[in-house]
């Protein structure tokens, strides 16, 4: 954390700004500044109203009660078009880049060099590939971005957006992807760019680099703007409490774990067993058993073969050597399909991949499970009130099913994700970063959930890059290097501390 612009005076600021979704306030009544060459963090529960101011500034939506400044001029922007030819960009905590295509062509998007009317290919690479380099990346640019792990095309998601001339960067959890050398480079690049006088609005949920990073810290709550604290003088603690009150006490319970161990509790026969499973490029030789009411942690740095692991497992890649058994029968695993129908659940990092964006949350709740529940599905009414359950389990906000799952908060389409799993009670359950941007209280309902499957007999694979998720709930862990289990910890020796040095 660096000290504030000499500069008060605000480039960019909302006042009184308000938003409906039908009956729902997303934002009521906020006011909100940001000066040149600062690092502005904002942070709220998920529901607060985060995402809906971010993409207001960002011009996805133009009808809005309240003032937008800029520069001293009253705008109201029709389009992210419009707000980007004004010098705001914004990175989204989900890719938006095109998978075919490669890094340079990501990075230039359409305004692709060209000589004579001729794509200048060797120009467009060069160019690109100084980019990368003066933000102390090491990428090949003429690499296809599908092929990148999720980490290293989120940085390339925040070079595009630099790279466009951006002055104002708005960061959607730029870090949840990311390994702790990548967020080091990304903090050191960020004060570049304070020093070249761009302003940075960093949202995240990881408040210790809400507080490293950032000088001033806008705590949103219940669609209100609560607190604007300087970050010199502002601590966790502190954050805690204006977003979530009289239950910070959810936050000690579950991350102040590392020198406690977890519950001893009943485990029973094996259910998984893994046996020298290799696949090319990605793991090799990893081998390992799960029992029946155990949850088993894998921790690893992103890129490191786990979320390929996960996807072998679930049959959705195969391995090119070893065995995967579940009750002692060895699966020959050729697609998804075949994993289901075993009783393997998986739910992936990327939550997008599990929901239908457009339609009504109980539909994404259900869908899944439709021959399971395909007798009681006889009307909407009935449907609804399954999914209901689940959103009541899951503390999904607003508590309305028949809204659109594409508006509610990346945290609360996480919990519509688990919800849908979550009912069809595997025999094996994969949770792929089930925390990864979800608040406090909400990560303290998945991981109550997460019991109560184990207690159930339910085999539990939690894979995360969050050592607090593997601290607080796991009965033992493996540890992922490049590919390879470097430690088995559990017991006094499952530390932060061990995690680290593993990995």
């Amino acid at each position: 954390m660096s000290s504030l612009p000499d500069s008060p005076q605000p480039i960019l600021a909302l006042h009184g700004v308000g938003k409906r979704y039908g009956g729902v306030i997303a934002l009521n009544d906020v006011d909100f500044d940001l000066r040149a060459g600062e690092v502005h963090g904002l942070v709220g529960e998920n529901g607060a109203g985060k995402s809906t101011m971010m993409k207001l500034l960002a011009g996805v939506y133009k009808d809005y009660d309240g003032e937008m400044w800029l520069n001293g001029e009253l705008v109201r922007f029709s389009s992210p078009a419009e707000a980007q030819t004004q010098g705001i960009g914004m990175v989204y905590q989900e890719l938006s880049t095109f998978q075919h295509l490669t890094v340079a062509e990501n990075l230039f998007g359409r305004t692709l060099p060209a000589r004579r009317g001729v794509v200048d290919w060797q120009r467009m690479n060069r160019e690109a590939q100084a980019h990368l380099q003066e933000l102390g990346l090491d990428i090949d640019v003429t690499t296809v971005m599908g092929h990148l792990p999720v980490g290293t095309q989120q940085i390339v998601e925040i070079a595009r957006v630099i790279f466009s001339g951006a002055t104002i960067i708005i960061l959607d959890e730029p870090t949840s992807a990311l390994s702790p050398p990548e967020t080091r480079r990304l903090f050191e690049f960020i004060a570049t760019l304070k020093l070249q006088g761009k302003s940075i609005i960093f949202i995240s949920h990881f408040l210790e680099d809400v507080l490293e990073i950032s000088d001033r810290i806008t705590v949103l709550k219940d669609a209100h703007n609560v607190a604007v604290l300087d970050t010199a003088q502002t601590d966790k603690h502190q954050l805690v409490e204006l977003m979530i009150g009289t239950e910070a006490k959810i936050l000690q319970q579950m991350y102040e774990r590392e020198t406690q161990i977890v519950e001893k509790h009943n485990i029973g026969q094996v259910i998984l067993s893994v046996a020298g499973l290799s696949r090319r490029g990605n793991f090799s030789n990893i081998s390992f058993s799960l029992c029946k009411g155990e949850i088993l942690g894998l921790f690893g740095f992103m890129g490191a073969g786990q979320i390929e692991l996960a996807r072998c497992l679930f049959g959705a890649e195969q391995a090119d050597a070893g065995t995967i058994s579940l009750d002692g029968r060895k699966l020959k695993l050729k697609n998804t399909t075949q994993a289901k129908a075993a009783g393997i659940a998986y739910v992936p990092e990327n939550r997008r991949d599990s929901l239908m964006l457009q339609q009504e949350i109980y539909k994404n709740i259900t869908l899944a499970h439709l021959k399971r529940l395909l007798r009681w599905l006889t009307n909407q009414k009935i449907e609804v009130e399954l999914a209901q359950v689940q959103m009541r389990n899951l503390g999904v906000r607003p508590p309305q099913p028949l809204l659109p799952v594409g508006t509610l908060s990346g945290g609360n389409q996480q919990k519509v994700v688990l919800a849908k799993w979550l009912t069809q009670q595997p025999r094996l359950l994969i949770l792929n970063e089930p925390t990864r941007g979800i608040d406090v209280g909400a990560k303290d309902d998945v991981m109550t959930i997460v019991k109560g499957l184990r207690d159930n007999g339910v085999a539990t694979l939690l894979i995360s890059t969050e050592p607090e998720t593997i601290l607080s709930i796991a009965d033992r862990t493996l540890v992922i290097s490049r590919g390879r289990l470097s430690a088995e910890l559990e017991g006094a020796d499952l530390t932060k501390e061990n995690l680290m040095k593993y990995a």
